[in-house]
């Protein structure tokens, strides 16, 4: 409940003190000429002992409190109580992120623990499980991209086909699926958003490759930005690169060397991952252990968040009109009491 008029309230608490400091004044001045002068004072005193005084004493201070509740209804009258309501409609204007996963064979370097592929799809895992109100949907790419799962509110199956991601997801032992195609995993995305309308568009791409197959992964880019879609690309691995371990199928470790018979370390092109994000208006993050990749995908889910608009209509509605009626009745019943004590006189005489 408010009033549309409060300012009424000040008011009338100002004209309350002004009569209410007259009204004392002049019966105080009464008073003061009775005390004085005999023929008043006796006069009182015969108009005590009759049975009309009485009567009309106590209609004087019911009038008064008649006019009191008269004066108070008809002020909230005057100020037009009303109740307020208020109807909100929200406007989801969503997020639809698609998450991009290099599946090479470089994904099992143990720079990351256990490896990178794994500490990928555990932070993966728990970026997802954090959304609420945004479309998700998984690629993996190596040498080609392939779409693991399309846009969905579904988390939960998100996280299914996520877990079920390896570097065997692709078959690399194919001439023409090995290597790391940044390029053409950007363009797929690309199609992927086509039934995006009316929704952020955000790629998270995640790799620890330099791109060697496919297109040009800045044109890829500049195609994304023409689309309106924001890429945010993560390095995976130290910098320095790290060794890459090699399944024999003995059960033994044994590392990947170079013709020369040294040691051969996976290395990535950063270079080319700042320039894919900062082309599309994204953003570059290097996450060389797992601490500061955990810390890569929480950055990138609060700066995604899902945006709401809020269409407010306030509805008023006016109940001035039951203080209004109230006030009218204490208005005749204040008028009609002051005549009770002449019709009470005359049928007394009858």
């Amino acid at each position: 409940m408010e009033f549309a008029n409060s300012y009424i309230f000040g008011i009338a608490i100002v004209l309350t003190f002004i009569v209410g400091g007259f009204l004392y004044w002049q019966r105080r001045s009464k008073k003061v000429v009775a005390m004085h002068i005999p023929f008043f004072k006796d006069l009182q005193e015969a108009r005590r002992q009759s049975s009309k005084f009485v009567l009309s004493n106590i209609l004087v201070w019911l009038r008064r409190l008649l006019l009191g509740a008269t004066i108070v209804v008809l002020t909230i009258a005057m100020a037009r109580p009303q109740t307020v309501t208020e109807e909100k409609q929200m406007t989801k204007n969503g997020v639809d992120i698609l998450i991009a996963l290099d599946v090479s064979e470089s994904m099992l370097a143990e720079d990351l623990q256990p490896n990178r592929m794994e500490a990928a799809k555990k932070y993966i895992d728990q970026f997802v499980s954090e959304l609420k109100n945004d479309r998700v949907g998984l690629e993996v790419f190596a040498g080609k991209p392939f779409t693991q799962s399309p846009m969905s509110f579904d988390y939960n199956v998100i996280r299914y086909y996520l877990s079920e991601i390896s570097t065997d997801t692709i078959d690399q032992q194919r001439r023409e699926l090995g290597g790391t195609a940044i390029g053409d995993a950007i363009i797929s995305a690309v199609n992927r958003f086509q039934n995006s309308k009316d929704r952020t568009k955000v790629l998270v791409l995640l790799t620890d490759g330099e791109a060697n197959a496919g297109v040009d992964p800045i044109i890829a880019a500049e195609h994304a930005r023409s689309k309106g879609i924001k890429i945010y690309t993560v390095g995976l691995g130290k910098k320095e690169g790290a060794p890459l371990p090699i399944d024999t199928g003995s059960g033994q470790k044994v590392y990947a060397r170079n013709p020369d018979g040294s040691l051969y370390k996976t290395k990535f092109d950063e270079e080319t991952l700042k320039h894919i994000a900062e082309i599309s208006g994204g953003k570059y993050f290097y996450a060389g252990d797992n601490n500061s990749l955990q810390k890569s995908l929480e950055t990138i889910n609060k700066l995604e968040k899902t945006e709401f608009e809020t269409d407010v209509t306030i509805t008023k509605e006016d109940h001035f009109w039951a203080f209004l009626v109230a006030g009218f009745i204490g208005g005749l019943l204040f008028v009609s009491l002051k005549f009770i004590p002449e019709i009470y006189s005359k049928n007394k005489k009858i």
